[in-house]
């Protein structure tokens, strides 16, 4: 199956480089929405060769993702991975995400940071926000999950072609969650590691 990884980025540029060349090692084809970056995010990516969508501003996160998500379903992306710019996620996790859809298990997978005991790098007021969110969300979800709002995600090709998304603050990523399961997508987790230092090692 071939994968896409859409990569939302706000003046990123010191890390943007490094990513995109690691992603390229395990990604198919990488979508980056430059988020009207006043730095060089934009150009590193295109002479990196990603597929570069430009935002004339700064439109915020859940837009970012809207367009990643129109640019898949526009390549008929089979299995789509979002993924920060910051440096905080680590791209040999990809294979974890992306194995409960290659195994047909999942039609998401969320890389949670809270199913193995290593949290303890994730600043205590984020960690608080994230499980309240959760909890809540989860009051909504067939499944229960354990990490509402991590933006490192897999879809399949189902997802990508039928899931409208209209959040475009940080909200989608919650919204993504309770439309796919009240559409009866099966979500799951698998666990991942997270660097707040923004180390892209």
């Amino acid at each position: 199956m071939e994968i896409t990884v859409g990569i939302p980025a706000y003046n990123e540029e010191k890390n943007i480089a490094s990513i995109i060349l690691k992603l390229k090692k395990l990604a198919n084809k990488i979508i980056v929405c430059n988020d009207g970056s006043t730095d060089l995010t934009g150009e590193i990516a295109q002479k990196l060769g990603a597929i570069v969508i430009n935002h004339p501003n700064n439109l915020g996160y859940g837009s970012g993702i809207r367009s990643i998500f129109q640019k898949a379903k526009e390549m008929n992306s089979e299995i789509l991975v979002t993924f920060d710019a910051d440096g905080q996620h680590q791209v040999q996790d990809i294979k974890n995400v992306i194995e409960p859809i290659l195994k047909n298990k999942a039609d998401i997978v969320i890389g949670s940071r809270f199913l193995e005991k290593k949290i303890e790098n994730i600043p205590e007021y984020r960690k608080i926000g994230i499980k309240l969110i959760t909890k809540v969300t989860n009051s909504t979800l067939k499944e229960k999950i354990t990490d509402s709002q991590s933006g490192f995600r897999a879809y399949n090709k189902d997802v990508i072609t039928k899931l409208e998304v209209g959040d475009v603050g940080m909200g989608i990523s919650t919204e993504i969650l309770i439309k796919a399961s009240s559409r009866g997508f099966k979500i799951a987790e698998v666990p991942i590691n997270i660097r707040y230092e923004g180390n892209t090692s």
